[in-house]
């Protein structure tokens, strides 16, 4: 049934997804309302889910310290927790420790639920094993954030031949799904060219879980007991291999050296961090920041002169970064320093919603710096392109029916 509401009356759902709230960087946001969205709509949910650990890559509740399983509720909904693996270093073999010990302890929860329907969320392709092998010829969707394969190759994770049997196998599991969900349509060509059925697959537009706070710059960095006159550059979420950090250092020495008033914070963890912050050592102008709550995040982005978006040298087509659902909340102009060939300049430039410049030159990055700071009619023009673009790619009524939608056409499935 279609319409300004579908209705999920009597379909249950089994969401099987290792990163799941708490945890408030990375896919989970993006996860948790699915499951809000189906129970909204009169559906009813089974999560198979993973111990919190990101972006810290670490198990910091103690809950979860010891024992395999844990049955616990969320709403309305029954969540099951595994304590897979989480390697301290998550490169190809602790992807693989992660990937194989998650599907492993999953799969038999995806198999006992009694629900009609499994939805698997990637990035963890053993989200889509467990998915598979607990299916029992129900109908299976798959949410796609990440292309693991390709961001295996493009993190630097792996090397080409490794990463190509990785999206092999991605792309064969993905074929066998009854519909595909896609956060970009710029993902579709690549699924069909590797071929996942066109008319499997469909748009799932990323929820925004941020809303504006509605502080001016001085009110929030009050707030924040932030340095008012510097201009201040903010990069919130994961440290990680994807974003590239380290290629900013060199512009933040050169801003240091020539006497340039300007301060990057970067807000969050991942597993570059530590190494980001030695490398980071001596250079005053640079500020890590722990992850904060969801109630200050808002806060973060309003006390910034301009919001950073990074993406490592190579990033073209495995993902789109989450914190544009934040950022472009924010009122504040987004620089992204991202690959010319890449999907995310491509959705950005198409609404005019930052100043993009290549990743990893800093002189590039620092003369849009320069740009921002004294052109107050850029500033107006890219603000009002990230408006365009949330209103656009980011709406939560659009991103809440097309998730109903989608779970309807799947329960509908398995009775043509």
């Amino acid at each position: 049934m279609r319409g300004s509401m579908t209705d999920l009356s009597g379909v249950s759902v089994c969401v099987v997804a290792c990163n799941y709230r708490p945890e408030s960087t990375g896919s989970a946001p993006l996860t948790a309302p699915i499951v809000d969205t189906v129970i909204e709509a009169g559906g009813a949910v089974d999560v198979v889910a993973g111990v919190p650990h990101y972006p810290q890559w670490r198990v910091q509740d103690d809950r979860y310290r010891w024992g395999l399983r844990w049955h616990e509720t969320d709403g309305s909904a029954k969540l099951t927790r595994v304590r897979h693996a989480v390697p301290r270093q998550p490169g190809l073999w602790g992807r693989a420790r992660i990937e194989s010990s998650f599907a492993a302890l999953s799969t038999p929860f995806v198999r006992t639920s009694s629900a009609d329907v499994v939805i698997a969320v990637t990035p963890l392709v053993g989200a889509m094993v467990a998915a598979l092998a607990g299916r029992r010829g129900r109908p299976l969707g798959v949410v796609v954030h990440d292309l693991s394969g390709d961001g295996a190759e493009q993190s630097g994770t792996a090397g080409a031949g490794i990463a190509r049997l990785i999206g092999a196998a991605e792309y064969r599991m993905l074929a066998r799904a009854t519909r595909v969900g896609v956060i970009t349509p710029r993902f579709s060509p690549i699924l069909a060219e590797h071929g996942v059925r066109a008319d499997r697959i469909t748009s799932l537009p990323i929820f925004p879980h941020v809303v504006t706070s509605g502080l001016t710059r001085d009110d929030a960095r009050r707030r924040l007991g932030w340095d008012q006159g510097t201009m201040t550059v903010v990069h919130t979420g994961n440290i990680g291999m994807k974003q590239g950090l380290e290629h900013l250092l060199p512009a933040a020495h050169q801003a240091e050296v020539t006497d340039l008033d300007v301060r990057f914070v970067l807000v969050g963890d991942g597993n570059q961090r530590a190494a980001l912050e030695a490398r980071a050592a001596g250079l005053r102008n640079v500020q890590f920041i722990d992850p904060i709550s969801d109630e200050d995040y808002p806060v973060v982005l309003a006390a910034a002169d301009v919001l950073l978006l990074h993406e490592r040298p190579g990033v073209e087509n495995m993902s789109l970064p989450s914190k544009l659902t934040s950022y472009v909340t924010a009122h504040r102009p987004i620089l992204a320093a991202v690959d010319s060939g890449g999907i995310t300049k491509a959705l950005l430039d198409s609404y005019g919603a930052a100043v993009t410049t290549q990743t990893g030159d800093a002189n590039a990055l620092l003369e849009a710096l320069g740009r921002l700071r004294n052109d107050p009619g850029l500033v107006a023009e890219v603000v009002g392109g990230a408006e365009k673009m949330r209103v656009a790619e980011f709406g939560a009524e659009q991103a809440r029916e097309c998730v109903r939608n989608f779970v309807h056409d799947l329960a509908s499935s398995a009775n043509s």
